[in-house]
């Protein structure tokens, strides 16, 4: 038997920040002053967990002042096959939107 699958690529898929100026989205996630109080890393910037840092500190990814987190589809997607309970602890955060936690589907990104 011989399973034949198409993955269509996508170049209108919005990347979720305010600051984009190619991307046509009506509603932004992501803020443009992406501020995280921190001392390692004073300027703006975005947080992209791998699947590892979600998993094993999902702890840390759960603090208030931890915001501005873009996760990728292929992550959601490989914590949800892992391990369920951490997976709905991942979708509350991502569902608050005071955190502005973002999912950004890479798998069907034509620039992926």
């Amino acid at each position: 038997m011989k399973v034949v699958r198409e993955h269509y690529l996508r170049d209108d898929i919005w990347c979720g920040c305010e600051t984009c100026t190619e991307c046509k989205q009506d509603s932004t996630v992501l803020q443009r002053d992406a501020c995280i109080e921190s001392s390692l890393c004073s300027y703006p910037h975005y947080l992209v967990p791998d699947t590892n840092v979600v998993l094993h500190q999902i702890d840390v990814l759960e603090d208030p002042v931890i915001r501005n987190v873009i996760i990728l589809q292929t992550v959601l997607q490989e914590v949800r096959h892992r391990s369920a309970p951490v997976y709905k602890r991942l979708k509350d955060i991502i569902h608050e939107q005071g955190r502005h936690f973002y999912t950004f589907t890479n798998e069907h990104h034509r620039y992926q």
